[in-house]
């Protein structure tokens, strides 16, 4: 769009600065740009309306040619994390790993994929793999889930228990 007459001064102007990556840096108002740009809110409104239609209408395909995928491994409150690039199968929830490697960092060697999320930015698709120490147990995944969905452990809970803590509370042995 930059390269479009039309959306270069409002494209320019959102591009000066890296509101996305820059915490300290508020996303600017209409107001704001409307000043700096010297454009109408109208026109403003409208431009981002029309670019938004074209992204998310097929007029425009993404290309995300970069992959990068990270190990998170938990086990015990011992963490660490492992990049890898060129993996030839992503596994899934539940399947099981071992990584020899990690045993002298975490503990253990012998993990299960509890979750994994995909984050698309730019030209570059990152996965987080996470990965828990233990063997999975499909019964106590979908406990674990809907304990939280019912209000029988909180957030913090969720996130600060270790899995034999979390089945303590929830009445379960560990």
């Amino acid at each position: 769009f930059k390269s479009k007459q039309r959306y270069s001064q409002l494209i320019e102007f959102l591009s000066s600065k890296d509101y996305y990556n820059d915490d300290d840096l508020p996303y600017p108002t209409l107001k704001e740009i409307e000043i700096k740009t010297g454009l109408k809110s109208y026109k403003i409104r409208k431009q981002l309306k029309e670019i938004y239609e074209s992204l998310f209408n097929y007029e425009y395909t993404f290309d995300f040619n970069k992959v990068e995928i990270f190990f998170h491994v938990d086990y015990f409150k011992n963490y660490g994390t492992v990049k890898c690039s060129n993996l030839q199968h992503l596994p899934k929830i539940g399947e099981n790993i071992t990584l020899a490697f990690l045993k002298a960092k975490v503990g253990t060697d012998y993990f299960f994929v509890e979750d994994i999320r995909h984050q698309f930015e730019e030209n570059k698709q990152t996965i987080f793999v996470h990965l828990k120490g233990g063997i999975y147990n499909s019964y106590w995944y979908y406990r674990k889930h809907k304990a939280f969905e019912l209000g029988e452990i909180g957030i913090g809970e969720k996130y600060e228990l270790n899995e034999y803590e979390l089945k303590r509370r929830l009445g379960l042995r560990g």
